[in-house]
């Protein structure tokens, strides 16, 4: 009879200590409860970690199911389809992806890790199936009450995002390998110096994207002033050099140089203009010299600049627009430089506290920038030099938060690339589940 009562308490004792677990916490069963009629045991042993955001290791999972109309990025053009590059392949595919992470604390200094691994496959088409990866490691570390900053080392493997390559009929994915820091040390009051620097590489699986492979060094130093909700303002100033590592001399004759360096001044404004409206203004200049990495006078000047509001027009409605004109390293062109100007608009409304909806629509112009013709060329090598590229897309989507920790999400998106004469719409529909107990 004295076991009975003894059990009949301890499960009385549990379930009060669970039944106190509010549902945000997600907490593991709390070891305080059940200890608290034993304190001869209490502080022996280490006690476990009450949250889940308190574990030394993190988790997450992503499970998604979907309808790719154009897998391959195959062009539907009038005549194009059927004799030069066939009829577009749709299929149904599932993409999973599963990610931990790691923290620890030293001395002061925050030491991380992060790693994912995912695969996409294809019902029917399994010589498509592709895995994606990433992995990093660093610290953000401080120095003394004045300096913070983050030492990061990343890779990473994934296929192309719509509009973002230049091959047809093939998928392309992406490895990256980059070496950064970045670092900030208060001045004075509101003032505070910047000094970044980073080197990385990237490499294109698809033949014609390869042209744009590249290796890359930068160092930047600039000067910010912020006031905490208020506004801020920064003024940095970086040279990139870059090497195009498939690129053969022979391509000089198309204007495309194997090395270049880019000088960029950009001023960056911050805003809150209102509780409920937010302002992020840029504008800058980046100049180009074709060599490796030198400090030399640019020979060419290109303007660099963009603007973004975002409104909260009601607390369950956002409204956001965006423009701008970007210098960077191509992606879907064959160039020295890309340049694209790109103009956006989104709404998001929090309907119930667990479902949201979103919309938005984008449209964006890409043209190669820098190409200077050393010699005369065939014509139609001239074209794939200066080759532009328009894009559009459309996106809406539904998200229902079942758990804190469990969501669903439906979403549609549409995106249209069109190069001279070829039109490549894809159509996505997708349904995805994602466990993040964070």
């Amino acid at each position: 009879m004295v076991r009975s009562a003894i059990l009949t308490l301890g499960v009385a004792l549990t379930i009060g200590g669970v039944s106190a677990v509010q549902a945000d916490d997600l907490i593991l069963p709390d070891v305080t409860s059940l200890t608290a009629w034993a304190p001869s045991f209490y502080g022996v042993f280490s006690s476990f970690p009450e949250n889940w955001s308190d574990l030394p290791f993190q988790l997450k999972v992503s499970e998604s199911a979907a309808y790719n109309s154009n897998i391959l990025n195959t062009p539907v053009s009038s005549g194009a389809t059927s004799f030069l590059f066939g009829r577009p392949i749709g299929a149904f595919e599932s993409i999973s992806s599963y990610a931990a992470s790691t923290k620890a604390y030293w001395g002061g200094q925050q030491f991380f890790a992060d790693g994912s691994f995912g695969t996409t496959r294809y019902l029917g088409n399994d010589n498509f199936n592709f895995a994606q990866n990433s992995v990093d490691a660093g610290v953000n570390w401080t120095y003394g009450a004045k300096c913070t900053g983050k030492l990061i080392g990343a890779e990473a493997t994934s296929q192309s995002l719509p509009g973002q390559q230049v091959g047809f009929n093939v998928i392309n994915s992406v490895t990256t390998t980059e070496f950064n820091e970045n670092a900030t040390c208060i001045v004075t009051g509101e003032y505070k110096a910047i000094f970044n620097s980073g080197v990385s590489t990237s490499t294109n699986s698809a033949a014609v994207d390869s042209f744009n492979n590249f290796q890359s060094v930068f160092v930047a130093a600039g000067m910010s002033y912020s006031v905490p909700d208020t506004n801020s303002l920064q003024l940095l100033a970086t040279i990139t050099g870059t090497d195009y590592t498939n690129r053969p001399l022979t391509m000089t004759n198309f204007g495309l140089s194997p090395n270049i360096t880019t000088d960029q001044v950009i001023l960056t404004y911050t805003k809150n203009l209102s509780p409920n409206l937010a302002l992020n203004a840029s504008i800058g200049v980046l100049g180009v010299r074709y060599t490796s990495f030198s400090l030399d006078l640019p020979s060419g000047y290109e303007p660099d600049y963009s603007l973004s509001v975002t409104w909260t027009a009601t607390p369950k409605l956002d409204l956001s627009a965006s423009i701008s004109r970007t210098v960077a390293l191509p992606t879907s062109v064959i160039a020295n430089l890309q340049i694209t100007e790109a103009g956006s608009l989104d709404v998001t409304y929090r309907a119930t506290p667990k479902v949201t909806l979103a919309a938005g629509v984008r449209a964006e112009y890409s043209t190669g920038g820098f190409i200077e013709l050393t010699s005369p060329a065939v014509s139609a090598a001239n074209q794939i030099a200066t080759q532009s590229a328009d894009f559009y897309g459309l996106h809406a989507s539904l998200a229902y938060a079942i758990t804190p920790f469990l969501a669903a999400n439906l979403s549609y998106q549409y995106n249209k690339s069109v190069y001279t004469n070829l039109v490549t719409p894809t159509s996505v529909v997708l349904l995805s589940l994602n466990f993040n107990p964070y």
